[in-house]
């Protein structure tokens, strides 16, 4: 597979949600946190198109909230 640069613009707000993604999940670059994400992306759509919910449940109180998405 060849590798193709991509150029996009985002705000500062969302150019900083990056940086703090990669200092947080301890990647090193932006690049690899927009691989990550796609790959997560990919994973829960395809949970979703299966008839899968995805829920998430607090630890602490069993609580569950299940995630919608806009398609």
């Amino acid at each position: 597979m060849v590798a193709k640069r991509v150029n996009i613009r985002l705000s500062e707000k969302a150019v900083q949600e990056l940086e703090d993604l990669k200092r947080d999940l301890g990647l090193s670059s932006v690049t690899e946190v927009i691989r990550s994400s796609i790959t997560l992306s990919k994973f829960l759509q395809k949970e979703k198109d299966s008839g899968n919910d995805i829920v998430l449940r607090n630890k602490k109180t069993n609580k569950e909230r299940t995630i919608e998405f806009v398609k």
